[in-house]
C-alpha cells in the first residue's frame, strides 16, 4: 500500500499481518537484497510510485528500462558526515540529462526517527548530486524521492512527514522548517491484499509472508516460472530462507542441503513446515520450564536458610520452585510471541502474560501461541 501524506495507523489498532508465520517474517538485510533486482524494482515503481506518487503524464517520460543502480554511501567533506543508505536506485528521463533518484530504506519495525534518518540522507544526496556536471551546468538538481519499505507484520506507527515530527508549538515555523516526506509501501499488508499472483514481485511477497506451508510452495512455484535463472531475486529469497530457517533452529547440515531456489520444493523445507518447528517451539517451551524449576530451587534455599527453621525451608522451596516455574514460562511465552508475531506484539501482550497464573493456564497460553494464527485471536485466547 504505497502513501504519500501518511502518519500510519494508530498504534492500538490490530496488526493486520499475515497469520501464523512459520518462518520468520523477512528483515530489512534479506529485502535489500531482493531489491536488488532490475525488474523487481521496475514492478514495485510501475505499482506503488509512477502514475500515483509521481503522476502519469510524466511518468510517462521515465524510461524503467535505463533504471541504474546509484552509490549508496554519501559523505559531505566539510562536516565530515557519512551516511549509508540501503539502496538508491537512479531512473533517467527520455531524450534529457534528467533523472529521478529513487532511496530506499528498509524497516522491519517502525522507527519514530525515520523522518530525520531520510532527511540526512537526502540532503547528502542532493550535494552529492550538486557536484556533477549536469547539475553544475543547468544550475538544477534532480529529484530524490525516499521510499521507505515496511518488511515487519506490525502496523507502521512513525510519522512519514517531517513537520509530523514538530511539536504544536513549533508548527508556526513550518513554512521555514522542511516538510520533507517520504513513500511508504507495507510489504505485509500488500502480501495479504493479493489474491491472485500475476508476478515475480508478487510471488516474493506471497513467499516472505506465507500463512503456510501451502502458499509457501505455490509461491515457489511461482517464482520458478517467472524468475529468470539468473535473476539476483532468487539468490536472495534462497538466503532468507536458509537463514531464517538456521535463526529458528535449524540444522546447519539440513539447510546447506538447499542450494538453489528449486530446493525450497522438496522434503527438506516441507519437513520444516510440517514437524520440525513445532517441535522446536515445544523444546523451547520445556526448557524454559527447566530453567523455572532450577531458580525455584535455588530461592528456596535461600528464603529457608534466612528463616533458619525446617518449615520455613520447605515453604521456600515450595514457593520459589512454582514462582521460579511461572516465571520462567512467562519468560519463555514473551520469547515464543516475540517469534511468531513480532518484538512489538509481545509487548502489546506483556501484560496479559504476566497476568497469567498457575500451571494450567501457562501451558494453555503456550498452546495458544502454537495455534493462532493472528495476534487478536491471540489478545483473546489470553484474556479468556
Amino acid at each position: 500500500m504505497a502513501t504519500g501524506n501518511h502518519r500510519g495507523r494508530t498504534p492500538d489498532r490490530e496488526p493486520s499481518g499475515p497469520p501464523n508465520p512459520a518462518i520468520r517474517q523477512p528483515h530489512d538485510k534479506s529485502a535489500k537484497l531482493m531489491y536488488r533486482d532490475k525488474p523487481i524494482v521496475a514492478e514495485f515503481l510501475a505499482k506503488h510510485v509512477f502514475g500515483k506518487i509521481v503522476p502519469a503524464d510524466v511518468a510517462a517520460d521515465i524510461d524503467l528500462d535505463g533504471l541504474q543502480p546509484g552509490p549508496t554511501e554519501h559523505v559531505d567533506p566539510k562536516l565530515r558526515t557519512s551516511r549509508h543508505a540501503d539502496l538508491v536506485w537512479r531512473a533517467p528521463f527520455r531524450d534529457s540529462w534528467f533523472y529521478i533518484v529513487l532511496l530506499f530504506e528498509f524497516q522491519s519495525t517502525s522507527d519514530w526517527r525515520m523522518a530525520v534518518r531520510i532527511l540526512l540522507e537526502t540532503a547528502l544526496v542532493y550535494d552529492y548530486m550538486s557536484r556533477g556536471k549536469e547539475a553544475t551546468k543547468a544550475h538544477q538538481l534532480p529529484p530524490v524521492l525516499p521510499i521507505v519499505v515496511h518488511v515487519g507484520t506490525e502496523p507502521w506507527t512513525a510519522p512519514t512527514r517531517l513537520e509530523d515530527l514538530l511539536a504544536d508549538e513549533a508548527k508556526a515555523f513550518l513554512p521555514f522548517a522542511l516538510g520533507h516526506q517520504s513513500v511508504l509501501v507495507s510489504e505485509s499488508e500488500e502480501a495479504e491484499e493479493l489474491e491472485h499472483v500475476t508476478t515475480a514481485r508478487e510471488a516474493a511477497l506471497k513467499l516472505r509472508y506465507a500463512a503456510d506451508g501451502a502458499e509457501f510452495q505455490e509461491a515457489v512455484a511461482a517464482l520458478r516460472s517467472l524468475l529468470p535463472p539468473d535473476s539476483v531475486a532468487r539468490e536472495a529469497l534462497l538466503a532468507w530462507v536458509r537463514s531464517s530457517m538456521l535463526d529458528e533452529g535449524a540444522k546447519e547440515e539440513v539447510v546447506a542441503q538447499l542450494e538453489h531456489l528449486d530446493d525450497l520444493a522438496g522434503p527438506v523445507v516441507e519437513t520444516w513446515w510440517a514437524k520440525e518447528r513445532r517441535e522446536i517451539l515445544r523444546k523451547g517451551q520445556e526448557e524454559g520450564r527447566q530453567e523455572g524449576r532450577q531458580e525455584g530451587r535455588q530461592e528456596g534455599r535461600q528464603e529457608g536458610r534466612q528463616e533458619g527453621r525446617q518449615e520455613g525451608r520447605q515453604e521456600g522451596r515450595q514457593e520459589g520452585r512454582q514462582e521460579g516455574r511461572q516465571e520462567g514460562s512467562r519468560t519463555l511465552l514473551e520469547r515464543l510471541v516475540a517469534k511468531k508475531f513480532g518484538v512489538d506484539a509481545a509487548g502489546q501482550l506483556a501484560g496479559l502474560i504476566g497476568g497469567l497464573d498457575g500451571r494450567d493456564e501457562l501451558d494453555a497460553a503456550a498452546d495458544a501461541v502454537i495455534e493462532c494464527d493472528t495476534v487478536a485471536e491471540l489478545r483473546a485466547r489470553l484474556a479468556n
